[in-house]
């Protein structure tokens, strides 16, 4: 790993890089917690453990070097949607599952400990559809699970906030909406026993959606809610805490404007508005999530964009660092020909922050796993296409020993062989770090490829075919 060393730092403690983890195309990244000893447990959905999509938990080290990772779920499909932790106790999973439950999807809790074994699972919903969006960990170490909820005598989504214990027993449920589809994107804690959620609201007199920020006890009191924006629909994508204020972003369109603008709204701990902020660029800048850093309660905000500066063919990502008053300082982009979307942002220990999302097509027209670190201080960004480097959300070893397949030698001076009994893998292509084809094989019981004039450094080696789930795994060229 003496590349990944290299490239993920720019000075000792100014630590960025961006890895892409993936093993066979239908890999996301939704959320992300940093543990005490700096390292990060992403959770998501992927279907590179098997042949349906599962939630998984991928533990990296605070260079983006994977350490572990474990699948989770039934026979059909999970999604871990937020991962929470606390030491000594482990992790939980937030997210749904349509493998268990009442209805075609419920919300999905799971409990695992520190070495990513499964304690348990549970599936909490109604006879309709119940999604998590993000989810708080409370004092005594149960859960507060935020999203949507369908049943409901009109069909429509609701609002739909699940309190639990530390075993994932329900404490309480609450449903807040109307005739149209609302739903909580977002909770932050604001102390021990105090939330603020944000999301949508639909309101039948505008014929359009709002959007909602509540202030709720962890006993499920109401203590206010508020819906906000004039002129069009408003949405809050993301809510976060400040030590005098709340501030929810996301966006607005309709009501005159060219495609989607961001939104700004910052409310004192009362919900009373401190002045929002929308902008009418041209294209479509949708704010997404939010961190704060530094002394002062300056914002790095992800976001999607489709305008000018964007790829053809889908949104791209930009994480741009703002100040207290919203004044725009500087930022870098995740762009690609296909969507690219970010999942979850965090403040880091060391000062900087830290993006977790998806890409689509970067590696092998899949969707990939994205991690971004931003180190401390001014612009110390990642580069996304020269830090590039590609890692596996699957352990090489289970991979190679799952499909009976020999790849030798490793580090390798001339050339690679590749041996198997398998006829189905047809293909042999080697990418570089930053997944550029550098040479392409027909796969035979045993192969060759020539590396004598390749440059010194690391390899992606992937052994692929029509039906089969494709191997990838990382080889060394030294001369």
């Amino acid at each position: 790993m003496i590349v990944s060393l290299l490239l993920a730092c720019t000075s000792w403690g100014q630590i960025n890089f961006f890895k892409l983890f993936t093993n066979n195309g239908a890999d996301f990244g939704h959320g992300v917690v940093q543990l005490e000893d700096s390292s990060y447990v992403i959770t998501g959905s992927s279907s590179s453990f098997g042949a349906t999509s599962q939630a998984f938990l991928l533990k990296i080290d605070s260079m983006g070097n994977y350490l572990w990772s474990n699948q989770y779920g039934g026979t059909e499909m999970e999604q871990g949607r937020r991962v929470l932790y606390k030491d000594d106790f482990g992790f939980f999973i937030c997210g749904y599952t349509n493998s268990m439950g009442n209805g075609g999807f419920d919300y999905y809790l799971a409990k695992v400990d520190e070495d990513a074994n499964l304690e348990w699972e549970k599936a909490i919903g109604g006879y309709g559809w119940e999604k998590v969006h993000d989810a708080a960990m409370t004092r005594d170490t149960g859960t507060i699970m935020v999203g949507e909820t369908s049943s409901n005598p009109t069909d429509n989504l609701d609002m739909y906030i699940v309190r639990t214990d530390i075993a994932g027993d329900t404490l309480w449920t609450r449903t807040y909406g109307g005739s149209g589809d609302d739903y909580l994107s977002s909770i932050r804690q604001h102390n021990d026993s105090m939330y603020v959620v944000g999301g949508r609201k639909w309101i039948a007199d505008s014929a359009m959606f709002k959007g909602y920020m509540a202030y709720i006890k962890d006993d499920g009191t109401l203590m206010w809610e508020d819906t906000m924006g004039i002129n069009g629909s408003y949405w809050i994508n993301d809510v976060e805490v400040e030590d005098t204020r709340f501030v929810g972003i996301g966006g607005t369109s309709g009501g005159g404007k060219d495609g989607i603008d961001f939104y700004f709204y910052p409310v004192d701990f009362g919900g009373g508005a401190l002045g929002p902020l929308e902008s009418p660029n041209p294209g479509d800048e949708n704010f997404q999530h939010i961190t704060t850093y530094g002394p002062a309660d300056d914002f790095y905000i992800a976001s999607t964009n489709i305008d000018q500066w964007s790829y053809e063919g889908g949104v791209d990502v930009r994480v741009s660092k703002f100040l207290t008053n919203m004044a725009w300082q500087n930022g870098f982009a995740i762009g690609h020909p296909d969507p690219d979307v970010p999942g979850d942002i965090i403040r880091t220990s060391d000062g900087g922050a830290l993006v977790v999302g998806y890409t689509t097509g970067v590696i092998s027209g899949g969707n990939e796993v994205f991690v971004a670190k931003i180190g401390p201080g001014n612009a110390n960004f990642p580069n996304p296409q020269m830090d590039l480097i590609v890692d596996a959300i699957v352990s090489v070893e289970e991979v190679i020993e799952d499909v009976d397949m020999a790849i030798y030698p490793n580090p390798a001076s001339t050339g690679i062989s590749i041996e198997t009994s398998l006829v189905d893998y047809t293909d042999v292509a080697l990418r570089d770090a930053s997944g550029k084809l550098v040479a392409s094989e027909k796969m035979q019981l045993t192969t060759s490829m020539n590396v004598s004039q390749l440059s010194d450094g690391w390899y992606i080696l992937e052994i692929s075919g029509d039906g089969v789930k494709p191997v990838r795994r990382k080889v060394v060229v030294h001369h």
